[in-house]
């Protein structure tokens, strides 16, 4: 009795649900991700989807109304081009449509306005960078991408913890440390040596600088996502995921990290 005991109290404490909720999504991830096509495709936009979801309820000031349901509107125009291969018409129609509402909107009252319409830009990367990563980089590269951001985060935790010691931004993010950043990005190098002991074909120091890049950008992501939380009073995203938060708070660092390895891949592939 004391071992189900034992079991049940682990699973139902903060760390097991943060446990169970991040094997769920890693199976359904890597196994749609491996898939690639419109499979992946599609769970990419609804990434971007949750992510905007939260984004505006996060920032919001006032309620849900017509300026707010032109944004969205704006949001899955945005979308729609990308899928339709006009990526940058649909970046700039947005922006238009963006500075239309700012100008017309009472100013300050509705200030949110600006931050709903940078929050949109930032969570329609996933459903344009992701594919553009996994159908012209391959799955090793998408692959690549993923582990290195999980590492870095799941070593800056664990090691944070252990460590503790001085407060890497305080005022943006009070829980983070020195040691957790360095833990991660370590442990991210660490990750690219075993690749290329694995894998002698690899290129050595692309695959080592990229991953502290990858490493140091994704970090960066989670210090702006949690400096946001801060300014509008917010502790998480949202409580979509039992133990995480918000689909915010565990992708802000794969969401800033993907942006060069996209830009990269598109240049690469003339895109």
């Amino acid at each position: 009795m004391s071992g189900n005991s034992s079991i049940s109290g682990l699973l139902s404490s903060e760390l097991g649900k943060r446990v169970i909720s991040a094997v769920f999504m890693l199976i359904v991830i890597l196994w749609v991700t491996w898939i690639g096509g419109w499979p992946f495709t599609i769970l990419s936009l609804l990434l971007s989807g949750l992510l905007y979801y939260e984004w505006q309820s996060m920032v919001r000031q006032t309620p849900f109304d017509g300026i707010e349901a032109v944004l969205t509107a704006g949001f899955v125009g945005l979308l729609i081009f990308n899928l339709l291969g006009y990526l940058a018409i649909g970046l700039v129609a947005f922006v238009v449509l963006g500075l239309m509402l700012e100008l017309t909107t009472s100013g300050a009252e509705r200030s949110d306005v600006r931050w709903i319409g940078l929050g949109a830009l930032c969570c329609a990367i996933p459903a344009v960078a992701f594919p553009i990563i996994r159908e012209n980089g391959g799955l090793g590269l998408i692959m690549f991408l993923f582990l290195t951001v999980w590492i870095t985060d799941c070593a800056a935790y664990f090691v944070g913890r252990q460590f503790g010691g001085a407060k890497l931004m305080p005022a943006v993010s009070p829980k983070k440390t020195w040691s957790g950043a360095i833990g991660g990005l370590v442990f991210s190098v660490i990750f690219a040596a075993v690749l290329i002991a694995t894998n002698p074909q690899l290129p050595a120091f692309a695959v080592i600088f990229g991953a502290a890049i990858l490493s140091v950008v994704s970090q960066a992501g989670d210090l702006f996502e949690s400096w946001v939380k801060r300014l509008f009073g917010v502790k998480d995203s949202s409580q979509l995921i039992p133990g995480h938060g918000g689909f915010l708070d565990r992708l802000d660092g794969l969401v800033a990290a993907a942006v060069p390895v996209a830009v990269i891949v598109a240049l690469g592939a003339g895109i």
